[in-house]
């Protein structure tokens, strides 16, 4: 594993806290060293759970990462195993609970071992600015945006690392607190699980599964860190390219000229447009099951905390723990699709009706020659489709899908409370 590709992740990690403080002291807005993806996938790549090309050449890292997704896959069917032994309502939905979260948990690690490779693509493809738009000059707004949504992620990786770290140690700290158990429940062979029988076993597989466990809560942060990059990336690219419209308008050269860079800024436009059709199919399966198992742990940890509040409320307590996770993990994703969809927050407009509102606005447009019109006209036709990050057959990641998921989860609450 001493290969360059490692060595350089290695380091690359290493680099992040210096370089995201050396970004946030600037006075003025200047270059950044890096997209902030790249931090992502380096820690991904540390965690064994990134095996793209050049890392999957290597023998040991492969069998790493196969190994990781057996024990999560075994982890898995230990819980479901032990779903039978629920003795009640609530010790059921807290098993419930544990399967969604292991189920999402490899059904994230699973397609990022499928797609790593189309990941990297997409993460050369948001550089296509810096690399073809802007190689050879500084513009101070654009700089000023590329520098506020660089510390936007990188301010929420940290932050999420430090509430991701405070939930596994209030979620794996707690059973020794009380009774002997495990983590989660869950079935071993030979009763392994049971400390009255087999002691040094049980504190073995207690140790293992907080490990193994806290792996695999950073490994899916990671992975839904990359989607979340994704939607905030395509926002910076959308308002960027509102930007190079409107400073077309600023150009005082011929109309030879003016369509030369009019054909540059259509060539970004077109670019985003295919980058979201390529990101929503890299991540369409994971999309899918962030929908599905948000709508099962808020309904579920909803209902248990009502049920446990009157007669446990140390459980009540964890069940309020993973549906606030729950609630921030859809947040996230909400958020940040709604950002490339339509204006929210941070001053800023980045749907796609922004764009063609920046191309009816270059200046005197109108007085151009008549295939310069059309070809502004054409941009601002198409502009009037907005993008969206689509968890096909579902719906977008909007805020518009964030009540609807709420509001079924509050239909199926009713329900589940008239039926007790």
């Amino acid at each position: 594993m001493a290969d360059s590709g490692y060595q350089s992740n290695l380091s690359l990690v290493r680099q992040f806290l210096d370089e995201f403080r050396s970004v946030m002291r600037q006075e003025t807005p200047g270059l950044i060293p890096r997209l902030a993806f790249n931090y992502v996938r380096a820690f991904l790549s540390l965690l064994c759970q990134y095996p793209n090309k050049k890392l999957a050449s290597l023998s040991l890292y492969r069998y790493i990462n196969l190994f990781i997704m057996c024990n999560v896959m075994n982890a898995f069917w230990t819980m479901v195993l032990a779903l039978p032994e629920s003795k009640n309502v609530i010790e059921m939905g807290d098993d419930l609970v544990w399967i969604s979260g292991m189920g999402l948990v490899f059904t994230k690690i699973l397609y990022m071992h499928l797609r790593c490779n189309e990941i990297d693509e997409l993460i050369y493809d948001f550089d296509y600015y810096n690399r073809e738009l802007r190689p050879h000059h500084d513009d101070e707004e654009v700089l000023g945006w590329q520098r506020l949504c660089y510390l936007i992620e990188s301010g929420l990786y940290i932050n999420c690392f430090c509430l991701v770290n405070f939930f596994s140690a209030a979620i794996f700290l707690q059973p020794l607190l009380g009774e002997g158990k495990l983590p989660f429940h869950s079935i071993w062979p030979f009763q392994w699980h049971r400390m009255d029988l087999h002691p040094y076993m049980f504190w073995f597989l207690y140790l293992w599964l907080s490990v193994t466990s806290q792996h695999n809560l950073m490994s899916i942060l990671m992975v839904d860190m990359v989607g979340i990059s994704t939607f905030l990336q395509t926002a910076l690219n959308l308002k960027l390219l509102c930007i190079e419209m409107r400073k077309l308008g600023e150009m005082r050269v011929s109309d030879a000229r003016f369509h030369e860079e009019f054909c540059r800024v259509v060539r970004f436009h077109q670019h985003i447009i295919k980058l979201v059709e390529k990101a929503n199919r890299a991540f369409n399966g994971a999309f899918n099951a962030q929908l599905m198992a948000s709508f099962s742990l808020i309904s579920i940890s909803t209902f248990e905390t009502m049920a446990a509040a009157a007669v446990d409320p140390k459980m009540a307590a964890k069940f309020v723990l993973l549906m606030m996770v729950a609630f921030i993990q859809l947040s996230l994703w909400c958020i940040s699709g709604t950002l490339v969809y339509t204006q929210v927050g941070f001053q800023a407009d980045f749907s796609m009706s922004e764009v063609a509102q920046a191309a009816f606005d270059i200046n005197d447009w109108h007085t151009k020659a008549p295939f310069i019109q059309r070809d502004i006209s054409f941009v601002i036709l198409r502009a009037q489709k907005p993008l969206m990050y689509v968890a096909e057959p579902f719906l977008p990641f909007t805020l518009g899908t964030y009540m609807l998921v709420l509001k079924n989860c509050y239909r199926l609450l009713a329900l589940m409370q008239e039926s007790m």
